[in-house]
């Protein structure tokens, strides 16, 4: 069976059930703008999925290296040894005994469907699908079936958007409001946690992955690292985080802005290079920031105001604002993006959306910061001075 067409005329709903029923097995290559996924089935189940252009971020070694499986250097040393022996990648590093294969298959099964899930957003493209033997031994983990993508897929388009307007801030860390014994957690990695989150819905009660979720938030980890390290994906791990702030366990705490991010961010360098042991660029780095500081403070008196006040509008101190603003404009963007599935027209729709706030469309400037949407996503740039 020879598949092809558009995902307008036939969505991925229609092609997973199609090729569950007839319990196919081949290949599914899926392109949407820069972006190719190719799922591989036997006899109707997924055994694997990549996404062919996969940022770095996403690759095997980047998701373990983010769980905090293995170190810089046992990476190093795996892929290292891969160029010499052209091996996977998860083969290695069982053979290094970096990993187990249950682990190794617990972080495949995780990259797979979070590939797959991905798919639910997609509004345009294209499909292919050709029958072919697939080699089992592809997908490390036990097969999923058709028709259990497509139920979680529906879920999670029903539920992401709401999630995501709690809990928008990639970088939020947490406080702890009371106490949650995790004394009983056992190891994730030894076989996972139990998925008994009907149950905690029901009653309330915190199961096992409210437990590590928990432990990772109050040591002291932002959002993103919870997510990567709790090894359950960013949808279930926002959920959880999501409960245990509705129970009274957790309060997530917005990442600074402005003034604040800054302070924070030269902090953050400067750890970075007292580890590094680089003392004097260190202290060339801080001749710099206080001789800016300086300047800042002589030019820019309300540096440290509240944005309700006069904002400033010109010049490099503008420049080393808006640098924030911009990446907050850009989170506020990408997340009406997986609301709607595509980027606003227009900047206003953020602020109709709740997204954001009208000053925030032009702070620190007079005029708003200049937008438009291109095919392959968007432009976005501060107006001239």
């Amino acid at each position: 069976m020879a598949l092809s067409g558009t995902l307008k005329d036939f969505g991925i709903a229609d092609i997973l059930q199609l090729i569950g029923h007839q319990t196919k097995t081949g290949r599914l290559v899926l392109k949407t703008g820069n972006d190719e996924v190719e799922v591989s089935f036997i006899e109707g189940n997924v055994v694997f999925a990549t996404d062919k252009a996969r940022k770095q971020a996403n690759l095997l070694g980047s998701l373990l290296l983010r769980a905090e499986m293995l170190s810089n250097e046992q990476l190093e040393e795996a892929l290292a040894m891969q160029q010499r022996t052209l091996k996977r990648l998860g083969d290695l590093l069982i053979e290094l005994s970096i990993v187990t294969a249950q682990q190794l298959a617990q972080m495949m099964r995780l990259q797979t469907t979070e590939t797959l899930y991905k798919l639910f957003a997609w509004k345009t493209g294209t499909y292919e699908f050709e029958q072919e033997d697939i080699d089992a031994a592809k997908g490390s983990f036990e097969p999923i079936r058709a028709e259990s993508i497509l139920l979680e897929g529906f879920r999670r388009m029903d539920e992401w958007p709401g999630l995501r307007k709690k809990l928008p801030w990639v970088d939020a860390t947490f406080e702890k409001l009371k106490e949650l014994d995790t004394r009983d957690l056992p190891s994730i990695d030894e076989g996972g946690l139990r998925d008994d989150a009907a149950e905690a819905d029901r009653d309330g009660k915190p199961n096992e992955r409210h437990k590590l979720i928990y432990r990772l938030a109050v040591g002291g980890k932002d959002m993103s690292r919870v997510v990567d390290a709790s090894r359950i994906g960013e949808f279930e791990a926002l959920k959880v985080l999501n409960d245990l702030i509705e129970w009274g366990y957790l309060k997530a705490v917005p990442p600074p802005h402005g003034s604040a991010a800054i302070t924070k961010s030269l902090a953050k360098g400067g750890r970075e290079l007292a580890r590094s042991g680089a003392i004097v660029r260190m202290s060339i780095s801080l001749a710099f920031f206080l001789a800016t500081l300086f300047v800042v403070r002589w030019i820019a008196p309300a540096l440290g105001s509240a944005r309700s006040e006069k904002p400033a509008r010109k010049g490099a101190v503008a420049r080393l604002l808006s640098h924030d603003q911009l990446v907050r404009l850009e989170s506020a963007l990408e997340l009406y993006r997986t609301e709607h599935g595509d980027y606003p027209p227009a900047l206003r729709h953020l602020v109709e959306g709740q997204l954001v706030t009208e000053q925030d469309l032009r702070y620190p400037f007079r005029e708003s910061y200049y937008y438009r949407r291109t095919p392959q996503g968007f432009v976005l740039l501060p107006p001239l001075d």
